[in-house]
């Protein structure tokens, strides 16, 4: 009877384990508790409560199985190389630069910097942004132009780009 149940039990756990050898160790434990439960508590139905207990066991199995993948990979992530990540003073170059472009932006005249941004952060066509502004597609053409150009003069301290 004992093996049948524990063939059973057997069949019911592995699907719900990465591996053969967690179902025989949430078996072992399952039976464990209930044994433990059951010294000190009257229990109806022993089989119930085992299946009960393996299953909460799998489930607790599969989530720290799953916690320990990620955190394997999480971990891959971080050992990347050194060389693969850009050097302090071109992440500080990109800052600075990020900077300077925030200013250039907010120096633009409020229309001009509306139709700039919803060109560039949210991709709006000149029609969708004509239309949204109710101006021309030809106006919207002219505020990209005048922003751009007030951007690159900002950014380039007044002198052309090549």
């Amino acid at each position: 009877m004992r093996d049948e149940l524990t063939c059973r039990l057997r069949r019911f756990v592995r699907p719900r384990v990465a591996t053969p050898e967690d179902a025989e160790d949430v078996i072992q434990d399952a039976y464990l508790r209930v044994l433990r439960y059951s010294a000190g508590c009257e229990v109806q139905d022993r089989e119930r409560l085992l299946f009960s207990v393996a299953k909460n066991l799998a489930v607790d199995n599969r989530r720290r199985e799953q916690a320990r993948q990620r955190t394997l990979a999480n971990r891959e992530l971080l050992d990347c190389s050194a060389s693969e990540w850009p050097a302090a003073e071109h992440v500080a170059d990109l800052w600075q630069r990020l900077s300077q472009l925030e200013t250039a932006i907010s120096l633009l005249p409020p229309r001009c910097r509306q139709v700039f941004l919803m060109h560039r952060l949210e991709g709006m066509s000149y029609g969708q942004i004509a239309r949204a502004c109710a101006i021309s597609p030809s106006a919207v053409e002219k505020h990209i132009a005048r922003a751009s150009g007030m951007i690159d003069s900002t950014l380039n301290g007044g002198r052309k780009s090549s």
